[in-house]
């Protein structure tokens, strides 16, 4: 949503369940997000299109942050016994 106007700026569609958690970079050229369908997407912002689709937890991603530079991202898993924080090198 833009702020200024209230307008709707863009939808992004990929994740194949719940999305539970987003972020987005400090630089605003990418967000991430972490869903149910146990991914994280990355995102480039100004075309809406994913960049990157990170798998490796087995359960739903409930949680993920970016480091200031934006270089790492670090995500929380849950359910399937996926009770592990893993660290991305973006």
């Amino acid at each position: 949503w833009s702020l200024t106007s209230g307008d709707l700026i863009r939808v992004l569609k990929g994740h194949s369940d719940w999305v539970y958690s987003v972020a987005i970079s400090s630089d605003e050229q990418f967000i991430v997000s972490g869903s149910r369908d146990k991914t994280i997407r990355v995102w480039s912002l100004a075309s809406g299109e994913t960049t990157q689709v990170l798998r490796g937890h087995s359960g739903e991603v409930l949680s993920i942050k970016l480091s200031s530079n934006d270089r790492y991202l670090v995500s929380g898993g849950g359910g399937n016994g996926d009770k592990s924080v893993r660290v991305w090198d973006l």
